[in-house]
């Protein structure tokens, strides 16, 4: 049978269509995929969800790119998710907005929305969602939050981001896309997607995919399959949630690169120093929730 991943990139524009999805099927070594958008009208979600998803598949894991918190609550504070990747190398290179700031209290209900649709369909009988069987989960079902600009982020090593220099606004996703299908011979994107399963085979390249919003899709329904297979990276806390990202074990080199047996990645020791930071004292006397910051690496606590 055939493994299916949903990525679902959160939009909420109420006159375009900017709500991508993605659903990569994963059959007998074959690795296909197609996307498409959406609006953010319940009932156009729920049909373009059912066009684009096989009546009684079983999906393997969902990715969505928003806040998400344990059982779909809607909260209004800084999480530790949003504070372990705001903070020293990270926020330059990936920073989120804060879940209660800005626009991350609209990102946040829409992706809330967009979880309990597809929950919505898993009931009716249109689709099954596989159990969740990693630790820390948010729902008894494998969704899991995605956050495409640091799972693209920290793929790439210092010395390669450092030569992609000031990124506007808004485009750094796509930069980031681009510099991991292209860079170096087979790819950084195409190396861990080998990494998760040797077998692999695209049924096209991955520069074939050019809209913005599929391939952010794209990467939430790997952020899927990388928790599906055990290879990945949380960081968060129990009750506010987790941003799942790729494994070490493909994260970039840091500045001084390392030895061939264990490179230095740039972003296991700024996580290192980040939980040590949302546990001072300090901080915990503005957000006491900090206290249970934790990562989490392939299922098992890391810090």
């Amino acid at each position: 049978m055939p493994e299916y991943y949903l990525g679902i990139d959160v939009g909420y524009s109420p006159s375009e269509d900017r709500t991508g999805l993605c659903l990569i099927t994963l059959e007998h070594g074959h690795f296909r995929w197609c996307c498409r958008n959406t609006g953010s009208q319940k009932a156009r979600r729920l049909a373009d969800l059912r066009d684009l998803i096989p009546k009684g598949a079983t999906i393997s894991a969902v990715g969505i790119d928003g806040p998400l918190t344990t059982g779909f609550q809607l909260i209004n504070r800084y999480r530790a998710a949003d504070a372990f990747l705001s903070r020293k190398s990270f926020q330059k290179r990936c920073k989120p907005g804060p879940t209660h700031a800005g626009s991350g209290p609209a990102l946040h209900r829409h992706a809330t929305k967009l979880a309990k649709l597809v929950l919505e369909l898993n009931e009716d009988g249109y689709l099954r969602v596989e159990d969740a069987g990693h630790p820390k989960r948010i729902h008894q079902l494998r969704v899991v939050e995605a956050f495409p600009n640091a799972f693209l982020g920290v793929l790439l090593s210092d010395a390669i981001f450092k030569d992609l220099g000031h990124i506007k606004r808004g485009k750094k996703s796509d930069r980031f896309w681009e510099t991991a299908v292209h860079e170096g011979n087979e790819g950084i994107l195409m190396r861990l997607i080998q990494h998760l399963d040797d077998q692999i085979r695209l049924d096209k390249p991955l520069d074939s995919i050019t809209n913005h919003d599929h391939r952010a899709a794209f990467i939430c329904a790997l952020t899927g399959l990388c928790v599906a297979r055990n290879k990945y990276v949380s960081v968060g806390d129990p009750e506010d949630g987790n941003i799942c990202l790729p494994p070490f074990d493909v994260w970039g080199a840091g500045p001084e690169g390392g030895d061939r047996e264990r490179p230095n990645r740039w972003g296991e020791t700024t996580l290192q120093d980040n939980r040590a930071s949302l546990t001072r004292r300090q901080n915990l006397a503005k957000y006491p929730h900090h206290r249970n910051a934790v990562v989490f690496s392939n299922g098992e606590c890391w810090h």
